[in-house]
């Protein structure tokens, strides 16, 4: 029985110990555009999104952290109700990349905030 509880506890620990690169790793995207199609490659699997199609509108949303400062992330939400969101926080170039597409391309799409009465 001594055994078996050292190996449940060893697997705990070395559970914890993993969560968080698991949690990194599964936030991290590599982002392509294809024309109007994006293409989001996560480590496990690649989702293609056609902005044209299926984009129904986006917006750019601000984060002040107090240790890490300012970032952006550009929001969006698809046709079938699914929303989507591609932060500058760990990769700015994906983010530069998918706000200059959607600002050129879908402008007018763009979610206009809307103000409080």
């Amino acid at each position: 029985m001594s055994a078996t509880l050292t190996v449940l506890l060893a697997s705990i620990i070395l559970l914890f110990l993993f969560l968080p690169l698991f949690y990194f790793i599964r936030r991290r995207v590599e982002l392509s555009l294809e024309g109007d199609i994006l293409n989001m490659k996560y480590p496990f699997n690649t989702k293609r999104i056609d902005l044209d199609k299926e984009l129904k509108n986006w917006d750019v949303q601000k984060a002040y952290y107090l240790r890490w400062g300012e970032f952006n992330a550009v929001g969006m939400l698809l046709t079938n109700g699914k929303r989507v969101a591609v932060s500058s926080l760990f990769n700015q170039n994906n983010y530069d990349l998918l706000y200059g597409h959607l600002n050129s391309r879908f402008n007018s799409r763009r979610k206009t905030e809307e103000k409080a009465i």
